[in-house]
């Protein structure tokens, strides 16, 4: 009882040292909360040992590396908070496409049953052509809770919230749940095109948006490259001529 309450200290503090959205994004990528809390225990011990490392450096070289100790150590760790927001916008817009993709799937499946095929039959198909994993993975879920209970709405909103969790992704399975309500009215099937289109536009505008923004900061890259170059050489001079100098 004691160690478990230890550990839940532990946790506590890793958490409360992480920005607010860190935990969040982390799980929604997949990650268990015991394998988000190493990360985080790694980052700060990252972060400790450079501080430490530089910090002892102020101790024989010069005390301006006390300064230089916590400036870089602040920097490593935020860096790795910036590489986890990298990825995670990354990620999101990966599903994003998925999603997409499934939307293509399904209009035409639709439409050619004009609303005779049942829809977890239609799901079943579309199953069977799904490669990725993780997809399959939440399309049976969705199948499985359709078959346990087909007048729960629920499980259509976690499944747009798992494979994309746009206002946009909610709102088209919000009305695939109204379709299979509505005695297959084929009306509905012209409103879920619409939806479709509207989220295969925003899907390209986002990969337009997602190429150019490699190339927009490429000569700040370049420049910024050669700023850290000459700041080093600088800051290595400085650091020189101020270990000559008694404080």
């Amino acid at each position: 009882m004691i160690i478990t309450k230890q550990n839940q200290s532990k946790t506590n503090i890793y958490q409360k040292l992480a920005e607010p959205n860190l935990y969040q994004m982390l799980k929604e990528m997949g990650n268990s909360k015991q394998a988000i809390d190493k990360f985080q225990k790694n980052r700060i011990m990252q972060t400790l040992f450079v501080f430490i490392t530089l910090f002892t450096f102020g101790l024989f070289l010069s005390k301006w590396f006390y300064i230089v100790s916590l400036i870089v150590a602040v920097i490593v760790y935020k860096q790795r908070h910036k590489q986890i927001v990298s990825k995670y916008s990354s990620w999101k817009f990966q599903r994003h496409l998925q999603f997409s993709k499934f939307t293509r799937l399904l209009i035409p499946y639709l439409k050619q049953s004009k609303g005779n095929a049942s829809l977890y039959n239609i799901f079943n198909k579309i199953l069977l052509r799904t490669e990725n994993e993780a997809d399959k993975n939440s399309l049976y879920t969705l199948m499985s809770k359709m078959s346990s209970d087909s007048g729960d709405i629920e499980p259509f909103i976690e499944f747009a919230e798992r494979s994309s969790g746009t206002d946009m992704s909610i709102l088209f399975m919000s009305t695939i749940f109204d379709f299979q309500q509505s005695t297959f009215d084929t009306t509905v099937i012209d409103e879920l095109g619409k939806i479709a289109s509207e989220e295969l536009m925003t899907s390209i505008d986002e990969i337009i948006g997602f190429k150019l923004k490699r190339f927009a900061y490429f000569p700040t890259k370049i420049v910024m490259s050669s700023f850290v170059l000459v700041m080093g050489f600088a800051l290595g001079v400085l650091l020189s001529s101020f270990s000559e100098i008694q404080f």
